[in-house]
């Protein structure tokens, strides 16, 4: 493969002289920051470096499986002995935040990822990169996740199935990690607080987590409702708690939280029902802010309908994030088809994932969110330890070259 190099004072005009030269469609292949002028130049000026290759020379190149990694394996290690210490380790493909912020203005290897190329991978990352994709996980996401092991696996790795689809799991774990199991809290109750929008199954999950010995059933149990705005809502946990022989309080300005969580103060754990509030609704978001700052909760769910649509999940994860989200749980999780899009919420909110709840029973519909999970939702058949932190590739790839 023939490449061309071209020095410029920015990114941006070193792009536009490579636009120029080679075309639209040509590939980055490194950058790094250069002196430019002679030895005895005392103020030498720096400048970029990028070195470019036309986008036909460089898929002739791109062979199947094994041989295409090997290719792009001495590419890197060139990359990273010619690299001034200073200088990040600029893989191919990797390049730097500033030419991240210009990735749609460039044709980078990221190409080769299109459908129309899948053949021009191994047999076994082609496949498990379209079960990321039929599985809900988004596609620019899918398309990184697939890279980064093309990059990073051995050539003898990328043809067995089980390393790769371990490999994309670890990677997708770092992202979407489940939520640490609750810490009691000496002297006092823990706190859990479910909000959401309306009718994404706040007060029945918390009736679950109060009832199943999977979850809090077993222990001491105090019931706080906040949500007086819909009276149905107030019903409906006042005749669980009678039923279950649980307190509650029910707590109309946030002036009141002192005095309902000191009566429930011999309960080991606290659950605190919400009103419903859109992720837009501003008034409501602030409102439900005062009461949070009043309970000084220990967790914050955002409960979420899976069958909802994962844009307006995520929009609802950035939202709740202002007043202090801390967890997401998921509801209907038996009605919803891809769960992949879930890790999609997760990533996005940078929140770990809780509870998965499904179906209409108080027991035995409740689970904690665990590392197998992710690779039922994706469909990784092969991949059979996920949790292990044996995934050895992480290590291994994270040595330096």
């Amino acid at each position: 493969m023939k490449t061309h190099k071209f020095v410029a004072p920015t990114m941006k005009e070193a792009i536009a002289r490579i636009k120029e030269e080679l075309g639209e469609d040509a590939l980055i292949i490194r950058s790094e920051r250069v002196k430019v002028g002679g030895p005895m130049n005392r103020i030498r000026p720096e400048m970029i470096e990028v070195t470019a290759a036309r986008a036909e020379e460089v898929k002739d190149e791109a062979q199947v499986g094994p041989e295409f990694a090997e290719t792009l394996d001495r590419t890197m290690s060139r990359t990273s002995a010619q690299s001034r210490p200073a200088v990040p380790d600029f893989q191919l493909g990797q390049i730097s935040d500033e030419v991240r912020r210009l990735r749609d203005d460039l044709a980078d290897l990221g190409k080769l990822l299109k459908s129309s190329q899948m053949d021009k991978m191994p047999r076994e990352l082609a496949a498990a990169w379209q079960r990321l994709g039929e599985s809900g996980v988004n596609d620019q996401w899918a398309a990184d996740l697939a890279q980064d092991a093309l990059l990073r696996l051995d050539p003898n790795e990328l043809v067995s199935a089980p390393v790769v689809e371990n490999y994309l799991i670890s990677r997708i774990a770092r992202a979407v990690r489940p939520a640490p199991q609750m810490t009691a809290r000496p002297n006092r109750s823990y706190v859990l607080v479910a909000v959401g929008s309306p009718g994404a199954g706040k007060t029945t999950l918390l009736q679950k987590l109060a009832s199943d010995p999977a979850a809090f059933g077993k222990r001491r149990i105090g019931l706080i409702s906040l949500d007086t705005h819909r009276m149905a809502a107030v019903e409906q946990l006042r005749a669980f708690a009678r039923i279950a022989g649980l307190p509650l309080e029910v707590v109309f300005r946030p002036d009141q939280i002192a005095a309902a969580v000191q009566k429930l103060g011999r309960n080991e754990i606290i659950l605190v029902d919400t009103p419903g509030c859109a992720p837009d609704d501003g008034e409501k978001l602030r409102g439900l802010s005062e009461f949070l700052n009043a309970l000084n909760a220990d967790e914050i769910h955002l409960v979420l309908n899976s069958t909802t649509r994962d844009d307006e999940m995520i929009h609802a994860g950035r939202r709740y994030r202002e007043i202090g989200l801390t967890h997401l749980s998921f509801t209907h999780t038996d009605e919803s088809l891809r769960h992949g899009y879930l890790l999609n919420i997760a990533r996005s909110a940078e929140r770990p994932i809780a509870w998965l709840s499904r179906g209409q029973g108080f027991v035995g519909c409740i689970e904690r969110f665990t590392p197998e999970h992710l690779r039922r939702w994706i469909a990784m058949e092969h991949a059979v330890d996920v949790a292990a932190p044996a995934l050895t590739e992480i290590k291994r790839t994270e040595t330096v070259r």
